[in-house]
């Protein structure tokens, strides 16, 4: 199982379907959020994902040296589900965000 670490506190794992979410769930020690890509709003991520001061989010794509954030919270996560993409080789439908 894939992840990339969102922040210093939490942690994302991509799913492509919901029974290997459901699997993977009781293995996870904090989960703070688990559902469909679909149904996540900016408001929800906003809190999980790198917050660089004064410039924006990270873009989990390039270095942090690189200094090129995006402009909200959900641009980064996708930035984050991208990165994953590459990792995995399949299509994130279902997410969980682990406090570790």
């Amino acid at each position: 199982m894939n992840s990339i670490k969102l922040s210093s506190y939490y942690r994302l794992y991509a799913f492509s379907d919901y029974r290997s979410m459901k699997s993977a769930l009781p293995y996870m020690r904090r989960v703070v959020l688990a559902k469909s890509l679909m149904e996540v709003e900016e408001a929800e991520v906003r809190s999980y994902v790198w917050r660089i001061k004064g410039q924006g989010y990270k873009n989990y794509l390039e270095p942090i040296t690189n200094y090129n954030t995006k402009t909200t919270a959900l641009k980064s996560f996708i930035t984050a589900l991208q990165e994953l993409y590459k990792h995995n080789g399949y299509s994130a439908r279902y997410i969980i965000i682990e406090r570790g």
